[in-house]
């Protein structure tokens, strides 16, 4: 059994990617939505520190006005008498001008020359999300969503980081093949999952030692072959997960990704990246199965109506582990108790890869050098 523990990738993390954010219009503090209108969320907000508070405090979407640089934003939320959230910034102010609403005396601030605007972390950034009401104004989505009566939804994350939003069942796709431009920090490993491509190719660069690692990997599948009919007969079919686990651990290397679907369409719900470790070794008779969210439902002449929905993969599976491993793998569980991690009971079956949490654990000292461990691993769909 190996685990890989996830680097979460941010946006300096991702350095390019050849599918384009281009999924709806950026939202707008300033534009009013009708119901049903989608807009997508790439560039987060600011922080606009002061060192004079406007005499009447600015609301949300309030343009602001440079009155020396020009340049203006839209206020998103008041954080404090002297900070606020900013976005659509059109460029840079200038340290220590007023900056407010023109013409409206009680609404212009001194910034101060000791506080630039900073950009703050993007962690609900990159996603896609649907107008509730008519007339919607001002109401930033992600804010928006923590209100009790929400005027926005949360759709899904853009076709660009499909693949890195903890949602397997969402694919980021593109016709032919996507390439995604990283550096991840130090990683070993890597997990595809929910992959619908022909082969994936993985160029490892570090800035002083080059080229590092380099390989591609075809993911057509021979389970379904078992005899000479259905070796020329049966179609092909392609694994839709798998895990590389021997990328050499380099600090500062870039990570080249391609996920190719030869004549057809790429797709892939998630890519995970970061060290692995073994927590011991997978005995017989693990079992693996889905939890299937599909809703079935029988009318009263008793046909049936389904409504496709997401699984997830699930598993229990026995280790025996080294007693001198007991107190660290005890310590990696307890620590990743609540956060998603690839699991993968046997390399040489990829219907063990899944990526999610454990629902309990247990050791067994039943020996003076090994002990048992069970497992049980529940799937993010």
């Amino acid at each position: 059994m190996k685990i890989i523990r996830p680097n979460v990738i941010t946006d300096a993390m991702l350095v390019s990617s050849d599918i384009p954010e281009t999924d709806y219009a950026e939202f707008a503090m300033g534009t009013t939505y009708a119901s049903g209108a989608r807009v997508m969320d790439s560039t987060g907000v600011e922080i606009l520190t002061l060192d004079v508070a406007p005499a009447t405090a600015w609301v949300a979407g309030r343009l602001l006005t440079g009155q020396t640089s020009s340049k203006t934003c839209r206020v998103v939320a008041q954080l404090t008498s002297l900070s606020y959230q900013i976005r659509e910034r059109s460029g840079a102010f200038t340290l220590g001008e007023v900056v407010g609403v023109t013409g409206t005396a009680g609404e212009l601030a001194d910034q101060g020359a000791a506080h630039p605007v900073v950009t703050v972390a993007t962690d609900k950034v990159h996603n896609i999300y649907e107008s509730l009401a008519a007339g919607n104004v001002s109401n930033y989505p992600p804010h928006d969503l923590l209100v009790t009566v929400p005027k926005w939804k949360l759709v899904s994350a853009t076709n660009r980081w499909k693949v890195f939003d903890d949602k397997v069942g969402s694919q980021a796709s593109k016709t032919t093949s996507m390439t995604f431009v990283l550096a991840p920090g130090r990683i070993n490993s890597i997990a595809f999952l929910n992959l619908d491509a022909t082969s994936i190719s993985i160029v490892q660069t570090d800035p002083v030692d080059g080229v590092t690692f380099s390989a591609t990997y075809g993911l057509v599948s021979s389970a379904a072959i078992i005899d000479a009919y259905t070796y020329c007969f049966e179609p092909f079919v392609f694994l839709t997960h798998t895990a590389i686990f021997d990328l050499p651990p380099y600090e500062l290397a870039t990570l080249s990704i391609t996920i190719t679907n030869t004549g057809g369409i790429a797709k892939c719900g998630e890519i995970i990246m970061g060290l692995s470790t073994i927590l011991g070794t997978t005995l017989y008779g693990p079992s693996i199965g889905i939890t299937d969210y599909s809703r079935k439902t029988a009318d009263d002449e008793g046909n049936y109506s389904i409504a496709e929905g997401a699984f997830s993969r699930r598993g229990s599976y026995a280790l025996k582990i080294p007693n001198t491993s007991i107190n660290e793998i005890e310590r990696v569980l307890s620590l990743y108790r609540a956060t998603p991690l690839v699991w993968v009971g046997i390399d040489e079956i990829a219907a063990t890869i899944s990526y999610g949490i454990f629902k309990s654990f247990g050791i067994v000292i039943s020996g003076p050098s090994y002990s048992d461990c069970s497992l049980d691993i529940e799937g993010l769909t």
